[in-house]
């Protein structure tokens, strides 16, 4: 089974290159009069455009942060204190008298006065005493019975004597005398040494701080599914093949070239390539419907010849795609690869050329007629 279907493939590859071979040679069915050019035909596209799910539908959990106020609280940084301050004594000069030899106090005494006087003595004291008498008229015969007493008093003898009298007592007076002194400067305390204590306030400092009023949450949010718009190239037509064009006989010598890049390795066109195309080529095609292009795609001379040959004709089909996605119609565009056949300058198979010098023979041109 795999060597037949290995020799299907085999023959159908050899098919192609006869194909290949005898368009090289002539075109088919030629018309006498006219010109042909051969050209690579480009892919033809149908563009559907398809909705493709790019992210489905999912929770998001969002954080919802804590919620905090500002509050200030006074610190005591430093606490009330005492200071005291030594408040020294003050004095002041007194003079004082000091007795070297102390005085005494003589006595003067005066005698006693006295002045002649009398008195009167009793040197005899009054004296009395009872007498005893009869009583005639008494009838009883004893005489006892009829005696009577009264009393007699004798007034007492006085006598004068002759004394003295005290007029003036005797009295002694005294005078101080005498003495020895001296006057003495000294200090007295006027105010006594003390302290006085002065209150230092607290030192205070206000901190500012943020007390937590809620708590750090969460929440689900859905998040929608999200779609992308994918166009997709079908083709219609498949191109790539060589093909013979019929052309003008004549067509224009001069060409517009422009700085057409393309991706590193391939033939794929670069963004920046494409606005060049949108800005240059495409209104003109536009302008004019009846207007043909012909894109022909050169290379340097490195590298073999039919590489450099297939690789022209791949960039100027890629140019002939683009464009047709924009809009412009196959049978107005011809997509030509010269290969290294048509250098700008000397650079080719064997000289000596800078790399600038190459560049110049990498181009794409552009013909319209």
């Amino acid at each position: 089974m795999k060597a037949t279907c290995f020799f299907l493939a085999l023959l159908f590859a050899l098919m192609l290159q006869a194909q290949d071979k005898h368009l090289e040679k002539f075109p088919s069915n030629p018309e006498p009069g006219k010109c042909y050019v051969k050209h690579t035909t480009p892919d033809e596209f149908e563009i559907k455009t398809f909705r493709i799910l790019e992210v489905p539908a999912y929770k998001v959990i969002e954080v919802i942060p804590a919620e905090y106020k500002v509050v200030q609280d006074e610190v005591v940084v430093k606490p009330a204190s005492k200071k005291y301050k030594f408040v020294p004594a003050t004095f002041t000069t007194v003079v004082d008298t000091f007795w070297i030899e102390e005085p005494y106090n003589k006595q003067y005494p005066a005698k006693a006065i006295f002045a002649d006087d009398f008195v009167e003595v009793e040197v005899k004291a009054k004296s009395g005493k009872w007498v005893a008498g009869e009583n005639p008229d008494c009838p009883s015969i004893d005489p006892n019975d009829c005696r009577i007493f009264h009393y007699r008093e004798d007034p007492a003898v006085m006598r004068s004597i002759p004394v003295k009298k005290l007029v003036v007592p005797a009295k002694s007076s005294t005078k101080q005398v005498g003495g020895k002194f001296k006057l003495v400067e000294r200090q007295v305390i006027a105010t006594p040494a003390h302290t006085l204590e002065t209150l230092i306030p607290e030192v205070k400092e206000v901190v500012e701080r943020r007390v937590l009023v809620k708590d750090e949450t969460t929440r689900e949010i859905e998040v929608p599914a999200t779609y992308t718009t994918v166009e997709k190239r079908i083709v219609t037509k498949q191109g790539g093949m060589a093909a013979w064009k019929e052309v003008p006989c004549t067509l224009p010598k001069n060409a517009i070239i422009l700085p057409i890049n393309y991706e590193l390795g391939s033939a794929r066109i670069t963004a920046k390539s494409k606005s060049i195309l949108d800005k240059h080529i495409l209104p003109k095609l536009k302008e004019d419907k009846n207007t043909v292009v012909e894109i022909g795609s050169h290379t340097d001379s490195r590298g073999s010849k039919t590489s450099n040959q297939d690789l022209s004709e791949l960039l100027s089909k890629s140019v002939a795609e683009y464009l047709n996605q924009k809009g412009i119609e196959t049978s107005r565009m011809i997509a030509v690869g010269y290969g290294e056949s048509r250098p700008l300058n000397e650079c080719e198979d064997g000289a000596d050329c800078s790399e600038s010098e190459h560049a110049k023979n990498r181009r794409t041109e552009f013909k319209f007629f």
